[in-house]
């Protein structure tokens, strides 16, 4: 029997963050979850559903500027404001679960977002963390005068956004998941010039930090992501070493947890889940 709520975390700085938890009595694991760039919790719905189903209950909230959560759209005060954030979540957590087996979920800007916080943070409480297409480097690399525009503009303009310029085609091979995402009200598709220098910036570090880390990684990525680079992804695992475990998905897009192979992945993270 599971049971779904809502919940409210009150930031450092005081921006209220929108929470939901899946809970199941008795869990094996619990995962936390951090979404990618433009998106929001409800897009996990399913994810959830198939965890809950499998005996591990899922938190997540929205992060700043997205879905249902305070902060102007697409925009972060700083990175590392994302990672405090991440704390928040996992201390609320830990206060339902003191002893269960937690891991930090991340997708896309998630991604990079979850790769600094296992490399900059304190990891004791963690059994692991699941890192899907991260923002380690853009498939596309933007040309250096348009990182030191950002770079410049974010010093005088810090939240001023622009659009991502997402394709929604480059989503997932399933045009009805690709539709629904851009018909979703809560979907935006804006990014400050701060959160793009910081998450830039970051991404990059983590592939020079891989030595920091100290818990088991599972990273995975699709081949024909065209929006995050799967060769980072791949760098970054390789670096790692032995603690990361890392799956490549032939001919799948950005967000594999919504692609035609969703099952698939879906199992292969219960999977590893289970082993640790």
């Amino acid at each position: 029997m599971e049971e779904v709520e809502n919940f409210i975390l009150t930031a450092k700085d005081g921006t209220s963050l929108y929470g939901r938890e899946w809970l199941v009595k008795n869990p094996k694991a619990a995962i936390c979850l951090v979404h990618g760039l433009g998106e929001h919790i409800g897009r996990y719905e399913h994810v959830a559903q198939f965890l809950n189903d499998n005996q591990i209950s899922f938190f997540a909230t929205d992060l700043r500027g997205h879905g249902q959560s305070e902060g102007k759209r697409g925009h972060t005060p700083s990175h590392d404001m994302l990672l405090d954030d991440v704390e928040e979540l996992l201390m609320y957590a830990r206060a339902e679960y003191n002893d269960t087996p937690l891991f930090l979920y991340g997708h896309s800007l998630g991604g990079n977002i979850v790769s600094n916080y296992v490399l900059k943070k304190n990891t004791n409480e963690l059994t692991g963390a699941i890192i899907s297409s991260p923002w380690l480097a853009l498939a596309q690399e933007p040309p250096s005068w348009q990182v030191n525009m950002a770079k410049f503009v974010s010093k005088f303009l810090p939240s001023l956004t622009q659009s991502n310029q997402l394709d929604i085609n480059n989503l997932t091979n399933d045009d009805e998941v690709n539709q629904a995402y851009k018909n979703d009200p809560l979907v935006h598709g804006k990014i400050s010039t701060r959160l793009f220098t910081e998450a830039y910036r970051e991404g990059l570090w983590t592939l020079e930090n891989t030595h920091k880390n100290k818990i088991p990684l599972l990273i995975y990525h699709g081949t024909e992501d065209p929006i995050t680079s799967p060769s980072a992804s791949k760098a970054f695992a390789q670096n790692i070493g032995e603690a990361a475990t890392y799956f490549q998905w032939e001919g799948i897009k950005h967000e594999p947890h919504n692609d035609v192979k969703k099952e698939e992945l879906l199992e292969m993270i219960l999977g590893w889940v289970s082993a640790h």
